[in-house]
């Protein structure tokens, strides 16, 4: 969202803010604990979906059958809900193929490889020098090419007490916190290693990249870069080791043979954090000097993590170099699995993962019980927790019961007795009126979708809750035709198809329509076109395949950019929902100091939704249950990470009176958004975190948070809001406080200026009544 000062604002590393400060943390308080206290949980004896072993994975898109106790009955399950992309045809031949001005950095192209991702945990290392970091977590990594400095992939991990807060570092709550970047650690290098240097970037994924260090076709330094990596993991090819410090290393010692060819070091740095250090094969490592540890010979694989554990000395030797998604669903039930390849062998057979907060809580009990009682801070999602394993399973329970109609968690009557509809009508018939195709031909795909949306929702009232015909017969042609233009693709700025980065993007430039073009917000955008052609589906299905499948086409295209299960040639998977984070990043491919961000949950679920919407529509019931599972997810990781209840216990207890995150970083949170804090007060940053208000608003703003928000920060200012601002968080009210939103958009005195112009009046008073809102 808002473009304005959008380069200055995300490559922030050098502002003012930041200016590499090396915040080191206390002599003798390390974060990594093997905590003695606790114990491992007895194993226990029922199966998971999916092995976690590698020898038992599973192969191809083959799903065992689900075992879950708690189910009441069996029914028969689906194949894996991830094994296919949506389509693997060429998306229509009405959207202009063209190139991006703006080439991958050290992409290597080749027949096997998937489309380069754009809005991904890998992507800054795929743009400008290179130089902006990636988060795997625990671990950020950058290439180092500072002048006099060792060259190569730089690494650290910061804790909680190495947090910077600001403006005012005393205040309650702090507007922003985040974590000094660039503390180098270690540099993985090389002997030899200089500005020539390349960093080569292969074996393209979702969850995961793999970067080589290249001095030539001969020498090079293989690094998988994988989500929740245990170790930082080094293959020397005919290169002899060079770990670089500029903390510096303090003490250094050899600590022996681990048995399978794997000896053990331990590096204690000048700031008092202690690292082990893993060699796979014969080479012998010494500290030359303060910052530099090197091999005697080459070749070799190094391995490197925070902290001394007896689970890191039996995972030594194996490590993780790409992740496979999958997933099945019984009733409403999911379990889904990060199955991580791995390469190497260790006494275990398996590797270290790291996992989030809301990964811990949703995880299956037998990989439950493989927690090593590890834990590190990760940079804004809480506390990290590591299992000896090489798949993560974990369960949600699905929305199935919350569907078009309005809903609320709190399953109020709904109440649209004859006066309730008259008021409805009222709105509704001042609405219809209106000039939808002209209104919707915006040079914006995000506004146009706001304008569609509106509109179908009218429309669907008429239909479905109005049982209006004459009013449907207004308003039905009007959208139809408004969608078809951009079906057609003739709007004032049309989409391209980009055979660079391949995906369906603004023709306009990158700083108009919110960076479209660069690939930012495309699940805030293509989410309102696909939830407005989903509510007229519903009403018209034989719409979508009417001439020649326009529209059906239309959707899948805007789809398949975003939300593809799996890689195609035309489109990489799963552009924008990150399943690690449990949430999607808005920032496309713009290099950003702080990584990936996205300033509005809500925009973020809207689109999952939609997809659900629109997938039950057309039957197709694989991406009904994608859509279920994002939703289940966002559930959980926006509660911890992005609404902030009294309780929350991930955010830092002086950040969480905000109550919402603002802008979500990788590596900060600022309370903000990138058009500005608000006319009044804040209601900028609460209102992007709200709008659309649907029937699954509710499933994930839970009402003890509307609550408290309300009552804590919003219900202060809402009277003086002079805009459409007042609207969205009047209707948001509803989902704690039914009756007060009713009586705002039922009064006499309407005044259509105090709502946003993608909301309806005619919407507001059927959910809320539909909610039991109304009297």
């Amino acid at each position: 969202m808002g473009f304005t000062r959008l380069k200055n604002a995300l490559k922030e590393i050098g502002g003012s803010k930041k200016d590499e400060q090396q915040v080191l943390k206390p002599d003798n308080e390390l974060n990594v604990q093997e905590d003695q206290n606790d114990q491992a949980p007895k194993q226990s004896n029922e199966q998971p979906l999916f092995q976690a072993t590698q020898e038992n994975q599973s192969t191809e898109s083959e799903v065992p059958p689900l075992n879950v106790s708690s189910q009441k009955s069996v029914s028969t399950i689906a194949a894996d809900i991830f094994s296919a992309p949506i389509l693997n045809t060429e998306p229509p031949s009405n959207f202009e193929r063209v190139g991006h001005p703006q080439q991958p950095i050290g992409c290597k192209f080749r027949s096997n490889d998937q489309p380069i991702q754009t809005n991904n945990f890998s992507n800054n290392l795929t743009l400008d020098d290179q130089t902006c970091p990636v988060w795997t977590l625990p671990y950020s990594l950058w290439l180092s090419r500072d002048p006099g400095q060792d060259v190569g992939l730089a690494f650290n991990h910061t804790d909680n007490v190495q947090k910077v807060y600001g403006p005012d570092p005393n205040s309650n709550p702090a507007q922003f916190y985040f974590n000094p970047p660039k503390i180098k650690s270690f540099v993985i290098s090389g002997e030899g290693f200089g500005q020539n240097t390349k960093l080569e970037l292969e074996n393209h994924n979702k969850m995961s990249i793999t970067g080589k260090m290249v001095m030539n076709s001969n020498q090079s330094v293989t690094i998988p870069l994988v989500q929740g990596m245990g170790f930082v993991t080094a293959i020397y090819t005919n290169v002899k080791p060079v770990l670089a410090s500029q903390v510096g290393v303090q003490e250094f010692r050899k600590v022996g043979s681990m048995g399978n060819n794997v000896t053990k070091y331990t590096a204690k740095l000048f700031n008092q954090v202690v690292w082990s250090l893993y060699v796979v094969g014969t080479n012998e490592l010494t500290l030359r000097d303060p910052n530099h540890i090197i091999g005697d010979k080459e070749g070799s694989t190094i391995q490197i993590c925070r902290g001394d554990s007896q689970f890191y000395d039996e995972s030594a030797g194996a490590y993780q170099n790409s992740v496979t998604l999958k997933g099945s669903v019984n009733a409403d039930k999911c379990q889904y699995q990060f199955e991580y390849a791995m390469e190497g062998i260790s006494k275990l057979g398996k590797g270290i993962v790291w996992c989030l907060p809301h990964h811990q809580e949703e995880l299956i009990p037998d990989i439950k019980n493989t927690f090593t009682n590890l834990k590190l801070d990760s940079t804004t999602n809480g506390v990290m927790q590591a299992y000896s394993t090489n798949s993560l399973i974990m369960e949600e329970t699905l929305p199935v019961d919350i569907g078009f109609e309005p809903w609320a968690s709190f399953a109020k009557t709904p109440n649209y007795s004859s006066e309730v509809k008259d008021l409805i009508k009222m709105a509704a018939s001042i609405e219809v009126n209106d000039d939808v195709f002209n209104m919707a031909n915006l040079d914006s795909m995000y506004g146009s979708g706001k304008i569609l949306d509106k509109y179908a929702y009218i429309a669907y009232v008429c239909k479905f809750i109005l049982k209006d015909d004459k009013l449907t017969a207004i308003i039905l042609p009007k959208v139809k035709s408004a969608i078809e233009m951009f079906a057609k693709n003739e709007q004032k700025l049309p989409l391209v198809y980009d055979t660079t980065w391949k995906g369906l993007r603004s023709s306009a430039e990158p700083g108009a329509d919110f960076g479209n073009s660069n690939y930012n917000d495309h699940h805030f955008h293509y989410g309102y076109h696909i939830h407005a052609i989903a509510l007229i589906a519903k009403i018209d299905s034989d719409w979508l395949k009417s001439n020649s499948n326009l529209v059906l086409n239309y959707s899948n295209a805007l789809l398949r950019d975003v939300a593809n299960p799996q890689a195609d040639e035309f489109f990489p998977q799963f552009r924008s929902f990150d399943w690690y984070h449990g949430h999607s990043f808005a920032h496309g491919i713009f290099p950003s100091g702080d990584g990936k961000n996205e300033e509005s949950s809500s925009e973020d679920y809207h689109f999952a939704y939609g997809m659900k919407l629109f997938a039950s529509v057309v039957g197709d019931i694989n991406m009904e249950h994608r859509a279920n599972l994002m939703l289940a997810i966002m559930r959980r990781s926006m509660n911890m990470y992005m609404l902030y209840s009294d309780d929350n216990k991930i955010q830092p207890p002086n950040f969480i009176k905000n109550k919402v995150s603002g802008i979500l970083f990788e590596n900060k949170i600022d309370f903000t958004t990138f058009f500005g804090r608000g006319t009044i007060a804040d209601e900028f940053i609460h209102g992007i975190h709200m709008l659309p208000i649907t029937p699954i608003s509710s499933f994930i703003r839970k009402e003890q948070f509307v609550k408290e928000e309300w009552e804590q920060k919003l219900g202060k200012i809402v009277d003086r809001i002079p805009d459409g601002w007042k609207g969205i968080l009047m209707l948001n009210r509803a989902l704690y406080d039914p009756k007060a939103a009713w009586n705002w958009f039922a009064r006499d005195d309407w005044n259509p200026n105090l709502i946003d112009n993608g909301m309806s009046r005619t919407w507001s008073l059927a959910f809320i009544a539909g909610i039991g809102g109304a009297p």
